[in-house]
């Protein structure tokens, strides 16, 4: 048996119960000496202390199904961390939010947030253009080695390469995610191996949820805050006019932190977002000088990025391209090559499917097969 810290773990326990959030947890705090008592209260004390009765029925049932010892072994053989709202790491712009996260799960070196204060947000299309592929590849590296650390989801498109760019030039990045740290949890599942290369390179994977939560789509909207709320400034690459990318604008906006936009083809759907952040009076930003004038930082003489490090851009035409393409990139950033029984295996596609996919793949010059299997084609 593991030997607890008993003042923080019962904010893993209240964590599990979805339905006590930062304001009610806030009232328990108020009400009793510690966690632990309010976790072992009875009814009356419960609602006494500001919660429902019917929350506090539910509560009850909870308590008896959930073993605390049991959620703390799965962290520890996981290997993923909490840190509360109430420890000196605890990040210090999160705590400006009206309703902060209490807990905070990781998986990586928690330095990336306490020795790299100039944060970034990322954000943009699933589905991004040429244009912002080679926006990001001359806007982001020269920012990175100037000391900003890049914060976004973990998402395709924008999001996967926010993060890559920043690994490419040595630098801290942070993804943010909508779904628990336990591995088989981390999504989308092609970006699995990106989620490691992260904690591998002293980036962080962080998250408010408990460590089996599926990314349920009304958790995405939640994250967002997180995103913006980590970074002194959000920056919108590519949105349609109703995106996850602009309520991480709205969010920021919120907490009075800055939003900035990449101006781009008028003519575009993936270019209404930032340009109408910009016409709302966001920051334009069409060079890393604009970018780093808000961190009061300079331009370094020499930038860690070399051309033609990062992988060609592919837009898939379906949800299938997407999931293939995304595994054998992920297998030839490794230096390996990923075998069409191995694509099967992990896709979760029918197999007839996986084969045809594969077959497009090829017939479009995307990617290159022989006996060892697949790998990008450069």
């Amino acid at each position: 048996m593991i030997n607890h810290d008993f003042k923080k773990e019962y904010y893993v326990a209240f964590n599990h119960f979805l339905k006590i959030g930062p304001i009610r947890l806030k009232r328990l705090e108020n009400f009793f000496p510690n966690l632990e008592e309010a976790f072992k209260a009875s009814s009356n004390c419960l609602e006494k202390a500001g919660l429902e009765p019917n929350l506090v029925a539910e509560f009850i049932k909870f308590r008896y199904s959930f073993s605390l010892d049991t959620a703390m072994n799965s962290l520890e053989k996981e290997k993923i961390k909490f840190i509360t709202w109430h420890d000196g790491d605890y990040p210090r712009l999160l705590t400006e939010l009206p309703a902060p996260p209490p807990l905070l799960y990781y998986k990586g070196d928690w330095t990336a947030m306490t020795t790299q204060l100039n944060r970034l947000a990322v954000v943009g299309s699933r589905q991004h253009s040429a244009y912002a592929n080679r926006v990001l590849e001359e806007i982001l590296p020269a920012a990175i080695n100037a000391g900003i650390t890049i914060v976004s989801g973990l998402a395709y498109g924008v999001d996967a390469l926010a993060h890559q760019i920043a690994l490419v030039n040595r630098g801290r990045t942070i993804a943010v995610l909508g779904s628990g740290l336990f591995e088989q949890r981390i999504y989308p599942r092609a970006n699995q191996a990106l989620a490691k290369k992260i904690i591998d390179a002293n980036g962080l994977l962080i998250s408010e949820f408990p460590p089996d939560m599926l990314p349920l789509k009304q958790n995405f909207p939640q994250r967002n805050r997180i995103i913006s709320g980590l970074s002194q400034a959000t920056l919108v690459i590519e949105a349609r006019k109703k995106s996850g990318s602009l309520i991480t604008a709205a969010c920021a906006l919120e907490q009075n932190r800055e939003v900035l936009a990449v101006p781009g083809n008028i003519f575009s759907e993936f270019s209404v977002g930032p340009n109408d952040l910009i016409r709302e009076g966001a920051g334009a930003i069409c060079q890393t000088e604009d970018l780093l004038k808000i961190f009061n930082l300079e331009i370094k003489a020499e930038t860690s990025l070399k051309k033609g490090q990062l992988l060609p851009l592919f837009i898939p035409a379906n949800e299938a391209e997407k999931i293939i393409y995304n595994l054998i990139r992920c297998a030839t950033e490794r230096g390996q090559k990923i075998s069409a029984e191995e694509i099967i295996r992990t896709a979760e596609l029918d197999t007839a499917k996986i084969n045809s996919t594969l077959s497009i793949l090829e017939i479009k010059n995307s990617v290159l097969n022989d006996d060892r299997g697949y790998e990008i084609r450069n």
